[in-house]
């Protein structure tokens, strides 16, 4: 309880500090669809379909949410399609136990695994005028569950957004997979060029297509990495070669369907 209070009285200080006057604000004007799974991953059906006009929850810790859903161990996923003008703007939220937030598809945030429950984010997010699909995935494990979420405009975007130059890849690990290649797959999650030619991790590309069985990033990074670059089937398994000098040995498909690792 006392964790709680502190929050909200952070969250109610850094919330005043950055109020603009009213013709400033890009609130929504369209309501959020509110869909609740009875597990910590938003796998499966959901449970439960509402609709608010605001991110304002404190679901308390000993209740369930909403019928069919336990009071610990959960997930819900929040969604809304709003008009913005264009500018910067500054995405706030507030959640415990943790939260990703998308826009249009891509990964701004990600607090699952970083245990700051309770922990004020702001984040910063550049958007042309026009309507934008935003999407809110809510975890709750145990203790308190809350979860308040604004954006507020920032200032005027002054133009395109510079692209810094891409660094160099580094060179592969000792022992893994052959010579980086030049592009990599494109599926259904993501293009994932950059993540083969630097041989980084494949939840750096990643990004939700929206379906409601489709894999979040938390599963993604909880697999090993890619080894080798290429379509496959999500969760396939074969015999392959995936280092060199190695005998072939069994390799599963990565949820991104983007390539193969040990299995």
């Amino acid at each position: 309880m006392k964790r709680t209070l502190l929050a909200l009285a952070v969250l109610t200080l850094i919330w005043g500090a950055v109020a603009l006057p009213q013709a400033a604000r890009a609130q929504t004007t369209s309501p959020w669809q509110v869909t609740y799974f009875n597990n910590p991953n938003w796998a499966g059906a959901p449970i439960y379909t509402e609709y608010a006009n605001a991110i304002s929850y404190n679901w308390g810790s000993d209740m369930p949410p909403v019928p069919g859903v336990p009071p610990q161990n959960w997930s819900a996923r929040l969604t809304t399609s709003s008009f913005f003008y264009a500018g910067n703007y500054t995405f706030q939220i507030v959640a415990d136990d943790a939260f990703a937030l998308y826009v249009d598809g891509v990964l701004y945030a990600n607090t699952v695994g970083q245990n700051i429950p309770g922990k004020p984010v702001a984040i910063s997010v550049p958007l042309a005028q026009g309507n934008h699909f935003i999407q809110i995935d809510y975890v709750q494990y145990s203790g308190p569950a809350y979860l308040y979420a604004s954006w507020q405009y920032f200032k005027p975007s002054p133009g395109p957004m510079p692209v810094p130059p891409a660094p160099a890849p580094p060179p592969p690990p000792s022992g893994t997979n052959f010579a980086p290649p030049s592009s990599g797959p494109a599926t259904q999650f993501g293009n994932y060029s950059q993540c083969a030619q630097q041989q980084i991790h494949q939840s750096n590309c990643f990004v939700s297509n929206g379906a409601w069985n489709a894999p979040n990033m938390g599963s993604i990074q909880m697999e090993p990495q890619i080894v080798l670059w290429q379509n496959c089937t999500a969760d396939q398994t074969q015999h392959l070669r995936l280092f060199p000098n190695k005998e072939p040995q069994n390799a599963k498909c990565s949820k991104t369907e983007a390539g193969w690792f040990p299995s």
